[in-house]
């Protein structure tokens, strides 16, 4: 028969006040139980360390014998298989026998028992709390809760969620979803505070109606709360350090100051580690390279020491030492999964136990009380009821203080603690190869984009869709992570097209310089300068400088590349537009150049050669010319005259006068 303790009240006894224990029997056999009963047993010896407290909570039916039954009752009827009945055990304030001086208050051991007439069949043990005088120390307690979504992809061209996305968040934010049940726990009480990633927000306000309404109330319950807003789409901080691109989590660090979240006042630099253990040095050493004032590990029990240290600490990482927030495994337990801790938990024992558990450390030491913090994981799925209980009990309980968020993560005063890992890696985080493909498609994109006078136009979206698949929920789903990885990068990488060079022709170069003409196209919506390369394969073409070249939107414009010929050969040519940093921004066009300058010097000189030639011949035949004339007017003149000479030195005859009449 199973027994489960379903209410103790007072939850803190003091003197002259009555105890009063309800619990619930079932019958798990398959017989009658002729007799049922329950009996209840006190220990009067105060629990003083959490190591008794866990001796005595899961000690099961041995170590009572310290104990008697104080109170034993009787139900009337049997109880058949399956069955339950509901017993309360009494036990009077002048029965209770517990010492009231100020120095014994704390947590005593108590126990129920199920009987089969005197036997026992089946026993839950619990806790009772005896406090003599409210004049105690208190211990402050914290509580801060991550607020993040499913896997989440966004849709094509990052414009907003996709629809499987759009549909997970609308399964969560129903009434018994993850989601709306998280909002609930978190507005049992305004200590609460919460972590939260501004991506989920964002999708939820883009996604259904439903979606919409819890976005906008959960929005506003988290004004009354110390929020923290996590880097954008919770990054894997492990994977980016394993593939040393800390990088894309200062990313995600900008993207959440950025966009921050809207109608809310909420400080960044928190990270909080991914994974069940605790993260290596490597991951650690992310917080102070990003600039983060903080990282939150898993829960942990300190095994050293027998004081219970405060959570924030100090711990060495690959980049010195940072500060790092370590929640309380028991509490946390207690707090988000209760039956993890005990098996049989109630509400009721949960809360006895938290209680037990916290006086214990309050009694730790009369002062300076350790700043404690309850922190469940992601994925966490609240019980509402057992969340509202604990906050009411610590709220209630004289040595608790149930402390805003925020006065922890302002406390200056973190301690060492234990070394972390050196190295550890989990099998489920993003492989260092995706990690470096999404980085790499940002890079292009983003050198793509500068060589535009409005890079914002085409780098719209593309961080959401790098970061998403980044995100530690994507841990659950490995296949559909890599399938996203490369659909991320290929709707990236497709960004970084629209710039071109018009195919070019194989040509001859018989020039020493000549201008090769190229036609640079720009089919993108916005202006574009870039660089243009052409680099022959060998020495004997020379590309001389070239201006940067101006595209307008959506045209094409002309260009001549200086040629320099140095030597006859056939050389392969590449053309290719760039970025000022070398990147290239269009495909390489390539072609085969002829460079033949030797013809030209030919040519000029066969030419020159011609002309001489020409210049030559047309002297000759002028010359001959001339000659001819002259001796055919000549013969005429002198036809029938004397040919005698003058006298060296005298004159010459004079005409006839008959001939100068003719004449």
């Amino acid at each position: 028969m199973a027994v489960q303790v379903v209410d103790v009240a007072p939850r803190v006894l003091r003197p002259g006040e009555d105890l009063r224990v309800r619990a619930t029997l079932r019958n798990d056999g398959d017989e009658v139980i002729e007799r049922p009963g329950a009996a209840l047993r006190i220990s009067r010896f105060r629990v003083s360390s959490r190591d008794d407290v866990d001796a005595w909570a899961s000690a099961g039916t041995s170590g009572l014998t310290r104990t008697s039954r104080d109170v034993t009752t009787r139900v009337d009827t049997p109880l058949p298989p399956g069955g339950t009945v509901t017993v309360e055990l009494v036990v009077l304030a002048a029965d209770m026998g517990l010492r009231d001086g100020a120095d014994t208050w704390g947590p005593r051991g108590l126990a129920v028992e199920a009987l089969d007439g005197s036997t026992r069949v089946g026993i839950q043990r619990t806790f009772l709390l005896w406090l003599p005088s409210d004049d105690v120390p208190r211990t402050p307690v914290s509580v801060l809760v991550p607020m993040v979504g499913p896997p989440s992809a966004p849709a094509p061209g990052g414009a907003g969620p996709s629809a499987a996305t759009v549909a997970g968040l609308d399964e969560l934010t129903r009434p018994g979803g993850r989601l709306r049940e998280l909002s609930a726990a978190v507005a049992v009480a305004p200590q609460i505070g919460v972590a939260v990633d501004p991506a989920l927000l964002a999708a939820a306000s883009a996604g259904t109606p439903g979606t919409q309404d819890w976005g906008s109330d959960v929005t506003d319950e988290l004004r009354g709360h110390d929020v923290v807003a996590l880097p954008w789409s919770d990054p894997d901080i492990a994977a980016a350090a394993h593939a040393d691109h800390e990088d894309l989590v200062q990313l995600a660090m900008e993207r959440t100051a950025q966009t921050g979240i809207p109608g809310l006042s909420a400080p960044s630099g928190l990270l909080w580690a991914p994974g069940a253990g605790l993260p290596d040095e490597t991951t650690a050493a992310v917080t102070s390279q990003v600039g983060a004032g903080g990282i939150v590990l898993p829960p942990t029990t300190d095994e050293g020491g027998d004081d219970t240290p405060g959570a924030a600490q100090r711990v060495e990482s690959a980049d010195g030492s940072v500060t790092a927030y370590a929640p309380d495994a028991v509490l946390t337990g207690l707090f988000a999964a209760p039956l993890g801790i005990d098996a049989g938990a109630t509400t009721a024992t949960t809360v006895q136990r938290a209680l037990a558990e916290l006086a214990v450390i309050t009694r730790e030491t009369e002062s300076d009380q350790p700043h404690l913090l309850i922190a469940p994981g992601r994925g966490w799925n609240p019980d509402v009821t057992n969340v509202a209980a604990l906050a009411t009990a610590f709220a209630d309980a004289p040595w608790v203080r149930l402390a805003p968020v925020g006065t922890l993560l302002d406390d200056d005063e973190a301690k060492a603690r234990d070394a972390l890992p050196a190295s550890a890696a989990d099998p489920d985080e993003l492989a260092p190869s995706s990690v470096d493909a999404l980085a790499a498609a940002r890079a292009r994109a983003v050198a793509f984009a500068g060589v535009t006078s409005e890079p914002a136009v085409l780098l719209a979206g593309v961080d959401d869709e790098i970061l998403a698949p980044m995100s530690v929920a994507w841990r659950v789903a490995p296949a559909g992570r890599d399938a996203l990885v490369a659909s991320v990068v290929a709707d990236v990488d497709a960004r970084s097209t629209g710039l071109s060079i018009a195919p070019v022709n194989d040509l001859l170069v018989t020039a020493a310089d000549s201008p090769l003409p190229l036609v640079v196209r720009n089919d993108l919506t916005v202006p574009a300068t870039v660089l243009l390369t052409v680099t022959p394969r060998k020495a004997c073409l020379e590309v001389g400088e070239i201006d940067p070249v101006v595209v307008e939107a959506q045209s094409e414009t002309n260009v001549r590349v200086p040629l320099h010929s140095r030597a006859n050969c056939s050389v392969v040519v590449s053309a290719q537009l760039t970025a000022p940093d070398g990147l290239p921004v269009s495909p390489a066009v390539r072609f085969t150049a002829q460079v033949a300058p030797t013809i030209e010097s030919i040519g000029t000189i066969v030419v020159g050669v011609l002309l001489a030639l020409g210049l030559v011949l047309g002297i000759v035949r002028t010359v001959r010319r001339g000659q001819s004339a002259r001796r055919g007017a000549r013969t005429e003149a002198e036809a029938g005259t004397s040919t005698s000479l003058p006298v060296l030195g005298g004159a010459a005859p004079e005409d006839d006068p008959g001939e100068q009449e003719n004449r």
